[in-house]
């Protein structure tokens, strides 16, 4: 295979300015109140890149104390004695379009929340996610009853969040410039895109791990609480790779490895045909069809119940396209929680209970996307 897989977290990637505080009593408070280190919050890119990223800058040296230090504006004597610096590191922080220097105060230039301005962005969000979901809900149902035609209901989950929601949405953005689209220019030569950090992170996050090749890919799904019960898939790259290898060119298993390896995990049958479901980006395929009508219905509906504008001023996003990747990375997960609560959907067992996991339950985040031919 030419592309080696690149284990990632089920995130995106963003840019640009500051996330100003909240107008009203937010805006007021004490410096004094004590700020978790920068390591703490969760940072989030939505950002195509060439060679190291953001998140590598602002883990070296101590890039992420001083870009915590200059959210809201510092100058470099009182930023010295919260954290040292030296004139490269600022330099290298300017280049990579995370802090600005504007008449000798440098501040950062990415939405940073803490602790009370993400309680308050979740809320803003969490009154939007019934809406959404309710809207979704039938072109849900008719996913399920796809998955359930071939006997593999077991990998809603995993699909609706890793290949829709958190895929195939954000497409829809990007085609209809809700979002700036993530490219490489003279302009932006190191990434492209979108970056944030929140605190305190989610309880629950899952990854998604992708292998791809020629526009197909195989991806599995992941919690670090997981990992221990789905070994081969994070450690044994080099037989998962040869597994796909084995899909693009043959259709099914041929190597002895591959099915001693990966064999218990109810990937294929003992003919070596694969079993998990096969999404085939045509409008042929039913469950890509299915696929794409819930996206669409989630870009047509979550903009509006966001109220991106009253967003975007409410927490200093720089216009209503940050606003609306930076909430609608939070949205899609309340709508997962929705969904799992009106029991459209529920997480696999390897999710919802990984001390109980089986092999075979692994198979449930586990499929297939295939580029159209």
């Amino acid at each position: 295979m030419k592309t080696p897989s690149q284990w990632t977290r089920a995130l995106l990637m963003l840019t640009l300015p500051l996330a100003a505080p909240p107008a009203g009593a937010q805006a007021e408070r004490a410096d004094s109140v004590a700020t978790p280190p920068f390591e703490s919050f969760s940072f989030t890119q939505y950002a195509t890149t060439n060679g190291p990223g953001p998140q590598n800058i602002l883990r070296l040296d101590n890039n992420g104390e001083i870009v915590l230090a200059a959210r809201r504006g510092i100058t470099r004597d009182a930023l010295a004695e919260k954290a040292p610096f030296t004139s490269s590191q600022i330099a290298l922080l300017k280049a990579y379009r995370l802090l600005e220097d504007v008449d000798d105060t440098l501040k950062t230039a990415f939405p940073i929340l803490d602790a009370e301005e993400t309680r308050q962005l979740r809320q803003r969000v969490q009154e939007a996610a019934p809406r959404v979901a309710e809207r979704v809900a039938p072109d849900v149902r008719a996913f399920v009853q796809e998955l359930r035609a071939i006997s593999r209901e077991g990998n809603t989950y995993t699909i609706l969040f890793s290949y829709i929601i958190d895929g195939l949405v954000w497409d829809e953005f990007e085609k209809r410039s809700l979002v700036d689209a993530r490219e490489i220019t003279a302009a932006s030569p190191f990434w492209a895109g979108e970056v944030w950090a929140l605190y305190p992170p989610r309880a629950f996050a899952p990854g998604t791990n992708s292998i791809s090749e020629g526009g197909s890919s195989l991806k599995v799904g992941w919690t670090e609480d997981a990992i221990p019960h789905m070994r081969p898939f994070v450690a044994d790259f080099r037989t998962l790779i040869q597994m796909f290898d084995d899909y693009m060119t043959a259709g099914g298993v041929r190597h002895e490895r591959v099915r001693e390896v990966f064999g218990p995990f109810d990937l294929f049958d003992r003919n070596g045909r694969f079993t998990i479901p096969v999404i085939v980006e045509e409008d042929s395929n039913p469950m890509y069809r299915s696929a794409k009508a819930i996206a669409k219905v989630v870009a047509d509906v979550a903009p509006e119940h966001l109220h991106l504008e009253a967003l975007a001023q409410e927490f200093g996003f720089r216009d209503t396209k940050q606003a609306l990747v930076v909430a609608y990375h939070e949205l899609m997960w309340e709508v997962m929680d929705r969904l799992e609560a009106g029991r459209l959907v529920r997480r696999p067992v390897a999710f919802a209970e990984p001390e109980r996991a089986q092999p075979s339950d692994i198979a449930d985040l586990v499929f297939i996307v295939r580029g159209s031919k």
